[in-house]
């Protein structure tokens, strides 16, 4: 899964559902928003997928026809927490803001830029980590060793103010966000949700 080739669209009511046989036993699905025209497919089997009047956030992405082809793992019902979901829709927001992000990285984090572009721990979430926690997501990128170096972040506005830390590498930061969030499932406890991963730190080292 790649995150920046799949749009998300959040609270999407399905009308005008219809399904129709095609070739080897498959069914193309199709629909569209209750407010626009415009149509969302898919292939499945004959079986219903989507119903009629209800909210759904979706994932998908433009073929070469400009087709609309939703990412099946990334279809679930407003009501309902879908972890690929979460994740494409927060790495939007990061793009989003990426030019921002980026010039305040570049401003306040001092390192070697001999070794390639590094992130400071809050900039490096917040391009890459938003579906997290921060302090889940350093812990996580601590526990797998991902390329970090020594940096020294300073504040603009107090250049007497700086902060002795580490940033991490650019390379590999975004696959091994999206390796995590493949790897995770719900782990339901009483009335609480959690989210775990068996993910082994070898994954994103190698």
């Amino acid at each position: 899964m790649k995150s920046r080739e799949l749009n998300t669209i959040n609270d999407l009511i399905a009308s005008d559902y219809k399904i129709d046989p095609i070739s080897g036993g498959k069914f193309r699905h199709y629909f569209h928003p209750k407010t626009t025209n415009i149509i969302y497919e898919f292939v499945a089997n004959g079986a219903p997928e989507i119903e009629e009047g209800q909210r759904y956030n979706i994932g998908f992405r433009v073929d070469d026809e400009n087709q609309n082809i939703i990412e099946m793992s990334c279809l679930s019902k407003n009501n309902e927490v879908n972890l690929i979901l979460s994740y494409l829709h927060s790495m939007q927001f990061s793009q989003n803001k990426k030019i921002i992000n980026k010039q305040k990285n570049d401003d306040r984090v001092e390192y070697d830029k001999s070794h390639g572009y590094y992130w400071g721990p809050k900039y490096a979430w917040r391009e890459y980590g938003l579906v997290m926690p921060q302090s889940a997501f350093r812990s996580y990128i601590e526990e797998i060793d991902h390329p970090k170096i020594s940096c020294i972040i300073t504040n603009p506005d107090n250049l007497a103010q700086t902060t002795s830390t580490v940033a991490y590498a650019d390379a590999g930061l975004e696959e091994a966000i999206s390796e995590l969030i493949k790897t995770a499932s719900k782990v339901t406890k009483i009335s609480h949700c959690y989210i775990q991963s068996a993910l082994p730190s070898e994954v994103s080292r190698q």
